[in-house]
């Protein structure tokens, strides 16, 4: 027996085929493309390098005066010569000496200004508080922990002292003091905690401040 299919219901599906067909031609005109591949480029990785601050400027002065300032540098380097029994301790000795020489005028200058200091705040007794103040010094510089470092900063300040003008020599003191007492490992080589100490002991108050009176 054979079923024949009414042709109005072939008609149909001929008509849904062919609407069909157009709709899947813009489907795949409408289809994105897929992305290049991204390139791997190798690129070199960045050196570490580790962050170093820069070290803070010298003072303008580490103690009162210019001329202490010389007189502590003197004193500094006189250990020095005492104390670094190198092999360039001749070197060194023979330097200290040129500089003492060349020097004679500003460094007897140098010691007058630190012994008046202390003739005008120490009262009767100045003497005793000079010889206290200067035995400190020399102890310090006699006690230092980091003689490798020390002695041979002291040595290169001595052949600079020997061979600078009187005028140089003067300008540089507080530079080669700060530098010698950081070799040296002393505790304040900067004056940090001396401008701390000063600024407690005279504190600045905000109304002061603002008018400009002291």
């Amino acid at each position: 027996m054979v079923v024949r299919m009414p042709w109005t219901s072939g008609r149909s599906a001929l008509a849904v085929s062919l609407v069909a067909l157009p709709l899947m031609l813009v489907a795949s005109c409408t289809q994105p493309k897929a992305p290049p591949p991204i390139a791997n480029i190798p690129a070199p990785l960045p050196e570490n390098i580790p962050l170093v601050e820069a070290p803070p400027p010298p003072p303008i002065l580490i103690n009162q005066s210019k001329g202490e300032d010389l007189w502590h540098l003197r004193s500094g380097l006189n250990v020095a010569v005492l104390l670094c029994q190198g092999a360039d301790n001749a070197a060194m000795v023979a330097a200290y000496n040129r500089t003492l020489n060349v020097h004679k005028g500003l460094l007897a200058s140098a010691a007058q200004t630190e012994v008046d200091l202390y003739r005008a705040t120490g009262g009767k007794k100045w003497q005793d508080a000079y010889d206290d103040h200067m035995t400190k010094v020399y102890n310090a510089y006699s006690g230092t922990l980091t003689r490798d470092a020390f002695c041979p900063r002291a040595k290169t300040i001595l052949d600079e002292t020997s061979a600078a003008t009187p005028e140089r020599f003067s300008e540089q003191a507080t530079v080669m003091l700060w530098e010698l007492n950081k070799a040296a490992g002393l505790p304040d080589p900067d004056g940090k905690l001396r401008a701390a100490a000063a600024a407690v002991a005279n504190p600045v108050t905000a109304s002061a401040a603002s008018t400009g009176r002291p």
